[in-house]
């Protein structure tokens, strides 16, 4: 009886330690995109990069080389104002009502626009529950010459299929 108990702590720990997914991804780093990491990643991290990418890119054009719209061609992304996509970041991060205001608008900046920006880099890091991405964006406003960088890493937990924001 004692042998079944030992064997059976040891099933559950090892299929404990399966379940616990840890890592980081590099999506992109230096202007390049890891494409080999985006064809496997699952729905919670592409809701997490496809905001961020929504948030702080402007729109793509079928024929922009821009590294956000790279990335959405890579997760299959035609139309990031389509339906089917928002309903997709709202499944997701429908625990946030600021991110459900903008969804409604659906806020990119025009390819045209004077405030342009590119993405520089991006790091998702998964450890158990929590998604924490790491941007750094460049950008600048043609009209009045300002430039700036936003560099910052937010963390989310991951809780039935739902992406809510932690209180670092």
């Amino acid at each position: 009886m004692r042998y079944l108990a030992v064997l059976f702590l040891l099933l559950l720990q090892t299929s404990c330690k399966q379940n616990t997914r840890n890592y980081t991804h590099i999506i992109v780093e230096n202007k390049i995109v890891n494409a080999t990491v985006l064809q496997k990643i699952d729905n919670p991290e592409k809701a997490l990069l496809s905001w961020y990418l929504f948030a702080y890119g402007n729109e793509c054009t079928t024929d922009s080389n821009k590294t956000k719209c790279q990335i959405l061609k890579l997760l299959a992304i035609d139309d990031e104002c389509d339906k089917e996509h928002i309903d997709f970041l709202n499944k997701w991060l429908n625990k946030n009502i600021l991110i459900q205001l903008k969804l409604r608008n659906c806020p990119s900046l025009p390819h045209k626009s004077a405030i342009q920006n590119n993405i520089e880099k991006i790091v998702i890091k998964r450890v158990s529950d929590t998604l924490s991405i790491s941007i750094k964006v460049s950008g600048m406003n043609t009209i009045q010459e300002k430039f700036w960088t936003i560099e910052k890493t937010e963390s989310l937990i991951l809780n039935n299929n739902t992406l809510t924001k932690t209180n670092d």
